[in-house]
């Protein structure tokens, strides 16, 4: 029985190990703004690596206080696009690619290199048609544009200072993957020759 509960426990610690796997070339953003005018905000957006560029593939913004106050969903149905492509909005009153350059250099700001282009990620509320739009500048700010109501009422220039990168583990190798299993089988084979069978006593027949 000892040795099963132990060849138990080595195999759900490899299993462990060996199930733990992130998407590779992922990062997360937190974004946080306060443009000292009332508008005040957080939020979040998950960058993911496709086809050699890097897009918003989720995120949201919680603005706390201004005139886009509520909380915004980065819109991705209409999917995204690298710069100098872009996408119109679904009250067509912007355009977005959702594009977002961590590594750089940005395709159209190089020198300054800020993370968005002038098109930017596009958030939007449920409705579809009050919308956001926040994207890059040439002198490396950002500017976070609003059309609420049917008005583009929301326009202020913001900073991505706060900015923090919480970058995603890579996936485990195979080469831990073998140092798990390897690891089970010296120990199962440790276990036996330490806790082995028992002889069997034999009885003399006189």
């Amino acid at each position: 029985m000892r040795i099963v509960k132990t060849l138990k426990t080595l195999a759900l610690l490899a299993t462990l190990a060996l199930g733990v796997a992130t998407p590779a070339g992922a990062s997360l953003y937190d974004i946080t703004f306060n443009d000292r005018n009332g508008n005040v905000g957080s939020g979040q957006i998950d960058v993911e690596l496709a086809n050699n560029g890097y897009y918003a593939a989720s995120g949201f913004l919680a603005v706390t206080a201004g005139q886009a106050g509520g909380y915004w969903n980065l819109y991705i149905a209409g999917g995204t696009t690298s710069y100098p492509g872009y996408i119109y909005s679904p009250a067509r009153a912007y355009i977005y690619n959702n594009a977002v350059y961590p590594t750089g250099p940005n395709p159209q700001y190089p020198g300054t290199n800020p993370l968005l282009d002038e098109y930017g990620l596009l958030f939007t509320q449920n409705n579809n048609f009050n919308e956001l739009n926040l994207w890059g500048n040439a002198n490396g700010t950002y500017t976070l544009g609003g059309n609420i109501d049917g008005w583009q009422n929301f326009n202020v220039t913001i900073s991505f200072g706060g900015t923090t990168i919480t970058p995603v583990p890579e996936p485990v190798g195979t080469g831990l993957m073998a140092v798990g299993v390897l690891g089970v089988c010296v120990a199962a084979r440790h276990l036996r020759g330490r806790f082995g069978r028992r002889p069997v006593p034999t009885a003399t027949i006189q």
